[in-house]
């Protein structure tokens, strides 16, 4: 299959990997539909983070191609999202919701594939992997069911963290419309130039 290659810090590649297969029998082989590019790639790109050279990217949805024996919550053709880290759903962990810290879990690509190629194969797939229901999702669509697999979980878990409420829109101004005013944690002090 063709993959995007880390080789070294500012040189990505596109190249032939082995095509990925069910190794344990929790895995799914998952065919990648969308992928996208997330900021800690970057680090690597610019030689921020180590990196070894290999498979890249975290961030991917696709159709479920072959599930192991003991995959039950997903059958072949599912439509399905993979977050950026897979878990077990069953350590103490990710039973209290913190599943990027699953004990026996980890990260794309350290499963041996990157999201940035044709196909991925899912460790722990039952809990990992979340199904969307229907077909035939319009482009838009699916460019939003994308960030699911990590931007927007990222970004509510700041939002969460920084106390981020919703603010009430402002009156309508003289010409109808009504204008809203930038959220911002209540500790936090009003961006220059604004008004709380």
């Amino acid at each position: 299959m063709r993959a995007a290659i880390f080789e070294e810090p500012r040189s990505i590649t596109v190249g032939d990997r082995p095509d990925p297969g069910l190794v344990e029998t929790t895995d799914a082989v998952v065919r990648v539909v969308l992928a996208c590019v997330c900021g800690s790639d970057l680090w690597y790109y610019r030689g921020d983070s180590p990196f070894e050279r290999g498979p890249i990217g975290h961030e991917f949805i696709g159709v479920v191609e072959d599930i192991g024996a003991d995959v039950r919550n997903l059958a072949k053709g599912d439509f399905v999202i993979a977050p950026f880290a897979f878990s077990d759903g069953t350590c103490p962990n990710c039973q209290n919701g913190i599943t990027t810290a699953c004990m026996t879990g980890g990260f794309f690509p350290m499963n041996g594939d990157g999201g940035q190629g044709e196909a991925v194969r899912v460790p722990l797939a039952d809990t990992t992997l979340v199904t969307v229901p229907g077909s035939g999702h319009s482009d838009e669509m699916m460019r939003s069911l994308l960030t699911l697999s990590d931007v927007m979980a990222t970004g509510h878990h700041a939002a969460v963290c920084a106390e981020v409420k919703p603010v009430r829109p402002s009156p309508s101004s003289a010409t109808g419309r009504s204008a809203s005013r930038p959220c911002w944690p209540p500790s936090a002090s009003a961006p220059s130039g604004s008004s709380p």
